[in-house]
């Protein structure tokens, strides 16, 4: 991948790291205003969601390492 793709996948990367974890923060403001049967699904919903934006950010953290590393595979 160049450089230039490089940047533009952590870019867009960033940004879905950003906005989901506001979405699942928005989502669990929600939670008391909905009717109380259908909380623990809306806990639940809220929790795969949060998981969901922590893979990101590890895959986010993962591809920023591989993007700074030296490419000494290269060299070989």
């Amino acid at each position: 991948m160049s450089a230039t793709g490089d940047a533009e996948f952590l870019r867009l990367l960033k940004k879905d790291v950003d906005y989901f974890t506001n979405a699942v923060e928005h989502f669990e403001d929600l939670i008391p205003q909905v009717c109380a049967p259908i909380q623990d699904q809306w806990r639940l919903q809220a929790q795969s969601r949060r998981n969901f934006a922590l893979e990101l950010e590890i895959l986010l953290e993962k591809a920023e390492e591989c993007v700074n590393t030296p490419l000494a595979g290269k060299r070989n």
